[in-house]
């Protein structure tokens, strides 16, 4: 099972339903029902100053139905970042919305509601909790954690880019613009 696919499942099976074992349940797709558009977890403040997991579909910009669907959103910055075995960062929320996507390791989250969600190599989170008390945050295992974290625009964190290419860049010479579209044939 892919790492990507057991943290759809995971999040589906138990942290939408604030179930507090960390499980590995049945594989699910990580595309919409529609296969239309890409599947993440987003981590947002309520209103009731609790962060809160849902799973949001991602605006597609990109691919076809059921394969090689993609976003392409805008950022603003991008982060690599390392934490220990046994690393605990206590409540904390983001300055700014970010994906957070794990490249090695296992990292538990916890919520308000006493629920706790692992995340794994793969796994790609939208963490959005910019208001409230937030999250806390353990490396679990033995082995470190390491994190990519691409940092989105704080008041269109999902507003999609539609170029392919860097902003300025002519389409000529960009390398996206040149490759095959999804499913053509070379």
């Amino acid at each position: 099972m892919t790492a990507r696919l057991r943290f759809a499942a995971a999040f589906l099976a138990s942290g939408l339903l604030s179930a507090p074992a960390l499980a590995d349940p049945a594989p699910v797709s990580p595309l919409s029902p529609t296969g239309k558009a890409m599947r993440v977890l987003h981590m947002y403040g309520g209103k009731d100053g609790e962060s809160h997991l849902e799973i949001i579909d991602l605006p597609a910009t990109g691919g076809g139905d059921g394969h090689w669907v993609q976003s392409r959103l805008h950022a603003t910055d991008v982060e690599i970042s390392d934490a220990l075995p046994g690393d605990f960062i206590d409540w904390h929320g983001v300055s700014t919305p970010r994906f957070l996507i794990l490249l090695s390791g296992r990292m538990e989250i916890g919520l308000g509601d006493g629920s706790k969600h692992l995340l794994s190599k793969g796994d790609i989170v939208l963490a959005d909790d910019v208001t409230g008390r937030g999250h806390t945050s353990r490396t679990v295992g033995t082995e470190p954690v390491r994190i990519l974290t691409v940092r989105l625009p704080r008041d269109a964190a999902l507003a999609p880019k539609t170029g392919s290419c860097p902003e300025g860049m002519p389409a000529d010479q960009c390398v996206a613009a040149r490759l095959p579209a999804p499913g053509a044939k070379p």
